[in-house]
């Protein structure tokens, strides 16, 4: 276009030169000037008409390009809206999920807002507080999944109007021709915007129905947990206060009990499956740690009795009995910290599994007096558990719970005036079974006067207070069992990082873990009243109040897990080093030299524990990954000042690892001394030569120094035996008769075969070499010693002569001129 333009110009103007020239040439000035005036504002005016006739066809294309641009982009949003929808929040879902809430709602008001009675409990405020906590946070969920949807749908409905309403997009063509093909295509987009836009302003309305829906649910459960929170505290503030007449007076009013068990079984369940939905990574984390533990001790029982030292009786041994129910009694004792806030229902599980597991396991070693008291005890907790699970004051609650609590006073009363207390293993019991007996007669005395909700807090907490109690005594007993057999089964574990000596744990445990057990024990019984968690919320309020130092943001709690984990990890890795080390001693079955070979990976997996229990810390505590660069740029500081002797060690543990020259069970030779590998460390390594002696060895060493691996080569040695036969000697007998002395050899190999050379005439004998191959290298002495034995016989047998080491002495006598006779003169007296 710019090139025809300028085209026209150029022959305007030639024609008006041209024009010019073409005058006659007596023509006037006034003419000649009239006539170039005249073509100067032709061109102007052609010029102008031009130039507006190129300004609307660029506008017309730049507007064509825009409009394409735009039904490209329209296309795209439509697409993108379409896939979303497809694929968006399931609001069926979310509508179940919210009737669900709803019919929750409806049970956790029975027996607070409706069928209220004639005075709340404590345990349903404390049951339907928990459900609407969790019916909060579910419905939060739901919320913020509703908002994104909403504000996604509203930006592809933004989106596609903003383009449609974009004037580009209904810019029409001069041409009738091109207007015809414009609005095909526009009616075209229009009718494929049409579904989605419906589907899309539908689906907008659905959203903000169901965000209405969720908001009010919403606020009513925040409102109902208010109200509970209210109704708790009144109740605490008055928990010595008459709330019944007392038990022999006739109720005025009551609820069939059987609605009473309905309604709270619904809410206990409903409870229980909330917590196993929310924390079901923790009980698989859980499932992990029992078959872990499960594997160790049947491990463990094996070995013993693969070293004979398992008693029939499993005296002093019944952590190994039932390994499956020691593994779980463990578990649910140690490992429940990794269930935070459990619900009643949950505790009450774990305890009685833990019971019902201890009494299988102590099952005969006890006397039959105690195993009975222990499995009285054991249904007595069982009912007041029941009991405390039912969530509404009635007359036939009251009655049970009193003969619940005067059967424990009867009971422990009399165990404590005529029991056989030195048939006990554990002295302490008697202390746990005072706390019943006390616990009991004051749930019955307030029981009996109209104070139920503190009667029945003090009627569970005596029987799970006992049955805690006996539960830790017997586990850290067991415990102390495992580490014991551990001592006598690992008799020499490895030294060289974070080393623990099993032989000093003795035959008690430290006093601090019974200390930490009083101090469990009291937490695990006070989670029943609700005073006690009026103190330990604001408690762990400022364990977990954030504190500023600098640029650092920290917490009391974060400070404690970060050192916590840190010892876990440390302890796991020492733990997995020193059973995994090597015994001591050359010689080895094959079943365990292939055991063995784990213990060439023990270094990375103490690597990769330590480094994920340093990680996990930081994370746990809070504190930024990008800490760790101070850190890592400090110990290069190190490094470049004087670390590298430890840094080479360090990364020559890893080579080793890794790169395997020798593992851990390899016999080696070094400095000429044969020595089996017990363990590859961090830094160093551990040797035992055939003496006994644990050498500590730099890894740096084991790389920079010859080393012979005989376990690389399968620990087949070549041994060689020189001897020599006296001249005269049958050399063809000889050598067959030495050749079927190792061939009879059942520990001589066959391949490669014995030989015998003989090597070379010596002064007083003829010497021969005997090679033959050891199928181990820790044989070798012996098996050479044997075959001398059987040479030195079978040569005296055959009358074969080893000779002694000869040589000939010639004497000789000198003439008398060289040796003079001594003079004989004898000297006058």
């Amino acid at each position: 276009m710019k090139y025809f333009v300028l085209f026209i110009i150029g022959l305007l103007i030639g024609t008006s030169l041209y024009a010019q020239d073409a005058a006659p040439a007596d023509s006037s000035l006034l003419h000649k000037d009239t006539v170039a005036r005249n073509s100067v504002q032709a061109i102007k005016t052609r010029m102008a008409i031009i130039a507006k006739e190129g300004a609307d066809d660029y506008r017309s294309e730049q507007v064509t390009l825009r409009q394409q641009a735009l039904h490209e982009s329209i296309k795209s949003a439509n697409q993108q809206a379409r896939i979303f929808l497809k694929n968006g929040v399931d609001t069926s879902s979310i509508k179940s999920a919210l009737q669900k809430a709803q019919d929750a709602l409806e049970i956790v008001k029975d027996g607070i807002f409706t069928n209220t009675g004639s005075y709340q409990t404590q345990r349903n405020l404390a049951v339907s507080a928990a459900i609407l906590t969790e019916l909060s946070n579910r419905i939060a969920i739901h919320k913020k999944h509703l908002n994104t949807y909403s504000d996604k749908l509203t930006y592809f409905a933004n989106k596609i109007d903003s383009l449609v309403i974009d004037s580009a997009f209904f810019y029409l063509p001069t041409d009738s021709e091109e207007v015809v093909k414009r609005m095909q295509k526009i009616v075209m987009t229009a009718r494929e915007l049409k579904p989605t836009d419906s589907v899309l302003r539908l689906a907008i309305a659905n959203v903000q129905a169901l965000q209405i829906k969720v908001d009010l649910l919403s606020f009513e459960i925040q409102a109902r947990a208010e109200d509970i929170d209210i109704y708790s505290k009144k109740l605490s503030a008055q928990a010595l206060d008459r709330e019944f007449a007392n038990i022999w007076t006739p109720p005025l009013g009551h609820r069939p009990f059987k609605d009473i068990l309905q309604f709270s079984r619904e809410k206990e369940w409903m409870m229980f499956r909330f917590y196993l939905e929310d924390y079901l990574p923790n009980l698989l984390l859980w499932v992990v740690l029992l078959c872990a533990c499960f594997y160790f001790l049947r491990s463990l029982k094996a070995q013993l009795k693969h070293e004979g030292i398992l008693n029939a009786d499993y005296s002093n041994q019944l952590i190994v009995r039932n390994p499956l129910l020691s593994a779980t009694l463990l578990c649910l004792c140690i490992f429940q910290f990794i269930f935070p806030n459990p619900p009643f229902i949950f505790s009450f599980m774990v305890w009685l599994g833990a019971a019902i597991c201890l009494a299988f396991v102590f099952r005969g070693y006890i006397t039959r007096y105690w195993m009975q008291f222990w499995i009285m005890i054991d249904i007595l907790f069982l009912l007041a558990g029941l009991d405390n699970m039912i969530l509404q004051a009635s007359r036939p609650g009251r009655l049970f719970m009193l003969g619940l609590s005067v059967t424990g006073v009867l009971y422990t009363g009399f165990i404590l005036v005529k029991g056989r207390k030195q048939e006990l293993k554990e002295k302490y019991i008697l202390y746990f079974i005072s706390f019943v007996f006390l616990f009991e007669l004051i749930s019955a005395v307030l029981n009996t006067y109209g104070r139920l909700n503190l009667s029945k807090t003090f009627l569970i907490s005596g029987y799970m207070g006992v049955v805690i109690a006996i539960v830790f005594l017997w586990v850290v007993r067991l415990i102390n069992e495992g580490l014991n057999l551990i001592s006598q089964v690992f008799k020499h574990p490895g030294k060289d990082l974070f080393y623990i000596n099993f032989n000093k744990v003795g035959n008690r445990m430290p006093a601090i873990f019974y200390v930490l057990l009083v101090i469990g024990w009291a937490v695990l019984v006070g989670r029943n009243f609700y005073g006690f968690r009026q103190l330990s919320d604001p408690f762990n309020e400022y364990l977990r109040q954030e504190r500023t130092l600098g640029n650092y943001t920290f917490s009391i709690m974060g400070i404690v897990v970060f050192v916590l984990i840190l010892l876990c990890s440390m302890f796991l890795s020492q733990l997995i080093s020193a059973f995994a080390s090597e015994p001591v001693g050359v010689q080895q079955s094959e079943e365990k030299r292939k055991r063995v070979n784990l213990g060439s990976w023990i270094l990375l997996i103490r690597i990769f524990i330590i480094s994920a229990g340093l990680f996990l810390a930081f994370a746990a505590a809070g504190i930024p990954m990008d800490r760790i660069t101070i850190i890592i740029g400090a110990l290069g500081v190190g490094i470049g000042l004087g670390l590298q002797g430890l840094v080479n060690n360090l990364v020559s543990g890893l080579i080793l690892s890794f790169e395997k020259p020798v593992n851990v069970g390899d016999i080696i030779e070094m400095n000429g001394k044969i020595a089996t590998m017990k363990s590859i460390g961090f830094r160093s390594s551990i040797i035992t030569d055939v003496d006994g002696a644990c050498i500590i060895i730099p890894n740096g060493e084991l790389l920079n120094h010859p080393l012979v691996n005989w376990t690389m080569g399968k620990n087949l040695k070549r041994n060689i035996l020189i001897l020599g036969v006296a001249y005269g000697t049958d050399l063809d007998k000889t050598k067959q008769l030495l050749r079927d002395i190792l061939l009879q050899e059942d520990r001589v190999l066959n391949f490669p075969p014995p030989d015998v050379v003989f090597r070379e005439f010596n002064q007083s004998s003829i010497d021969l070499e005997i090679s033959f191959w050891v199928k181990h290298i820790g044989e070798a002495r012996t098996l050479k010693s044997d075959i001398i034995m059987a040479i030195s016989r079978a040569f005296a047998n055959e009358g074969i002569v080893i000779p002694y080491p000869q040589h000939d002495l010639y004497i000789r006598s000198l003439p008398d001129e060289v040796n003079p006779q001594p003079n004989n003169t004898q000297t006058p007296s």
